[in-house]
């Protein structure tokens, strides 16, 4: 039995190093990157080009430092020096390395060169640290559904009738009904919530959706500028937004308005699920461990590079 109790009581203690060397973010201070854990404690200083997550192939972080490629650990030791033009591989359990003009094998125990790779074929590098992805396909090609009468129950039907003949245009969407008389927009009929949302000259209501499992309208005024309320028509946003996107998937939800400043330019904020607001668009990336809870980790693209925030609110860069 203690041999028992011996061996889980390893294993757990290897699972917990591997998730602490997977909880170290990549942290950009300036130009330069480093490591940090979620608290933001510094492991590694931000002294390289750029650094990747950590890639358990290498058992270590890929950093470049004047244009040279090496691997690092979490305490900022060498696990590879700096002498490869290419990110480092591992192929038949030793490191690849290339420099320049051929790819070379090095042990991975000793670091020491041993010999050149003969094969032709591309050579794998491994790229599960630098977070590279593959871009989703094109949807352009695909017809968006919509409405149509035989998808009204006689209680649509009904509440539609004073708008069912010639004065009117009724123009089925992809979830509501819109309702035109010439050259004005009356409003839109929403099947799912049995409702029309009348427009007044100053406002237009141009869409709605489900948000945490609560419907809301979008709005527009005169100025082109979006809002949003909720079925009572009470304002949940005001009209001062170029556009308000609720995400409900990941129940994030992102304003950008008009930069008072700079015409063209305009202010991004993502607002997360516990209400916590970044400033600028982030997306959600991994899902990391603080404290011993499951912690959300986000990004917003910077110079073409991810840089990281927590669902806390913490900015793992600066500069």
């Amino acid at each position: 039995m203690t041999s028992k109790y011996l061996w889980i009581f390893l294993m757990l203690m290897s699972c917990a190093v591997f998730s602490q060397e997977q909880n170290y973010i990549p942290y950009r201070k300036g130009k330069l990157w480093g490591l940090c854990d979620t608290g933001k404690f510094i492991t590694v200083q931000p002294q390289y080009k750029d650094i990747s997550w950590y890639d358990d192939s290498v058992k270590g972080f890929h950093a470049e430092l004047n244009g040279k490629f090496g691997i690092i650990s979490s305490n900022s030791t060498l696990v590879m020096p700096f002498i490869s033009d290419k990110p480092i591989a591992v192929d038949k359990g030793k490191f690849l390395v290339f420099d320049g003009w051929d790819y070379y094998y090095y042990s991975m125990e000793t670091r020491m060169r041993l010999e050149k790779q003969i094969q032709n074929a591309r050579p794998p590098v491994g790229d599960r640290g630098w977070g590279w992805g593959i871009e989703p396909f094109s949807r352009k090609d695909i017809k968006e559904p919509v409405l149509s009468w035989d998808d009204l129950n006689n209680e649509d039907v009904e509440m539609l009738k004073p708008y069912n003949n010639h004065q009117y245009e009724l123009n089925f969407k992809r979830d509501f009904i819109e309702i035109k008389a010439g050259d004005s927009y009356i409003g839109i009929y929403i099947p799912e919530l049995h409702k029309i949302f009348l427009n007044t000259p100053e406002l237009a209501h141009i869409g709605w959706q489900y948000y945490k499992g609560i419907p809301y309208i979008y709005t527009m005024n005169t100025s082109n500028l979006m809002g949003l309320v909720d079925i009572y028509s009470h304002e949940v946003y005001p009209n001062k937004y170029h556009e308000i996107a609720l995400v409900d998937v990941h129940q994030l939800i992102y304003l950008s308005e008009p930069d008072p400043n700079h015409q063209n330019n305009l202010i991004f904020k993502t607002i997360l699920p516990n209400n916590n607001v970044l400033n600028g668009k982030f997306d959600p990336d991994m899902l990391l461990w603080k404290n011993g809870n499951p912690f959300q980790l986000y990004y917003i693209m910077i110079d073409g590079k991810k840089n990281y925030a927590g669902e806390d609110g913490t900015l793992y860069f600066e500069g």
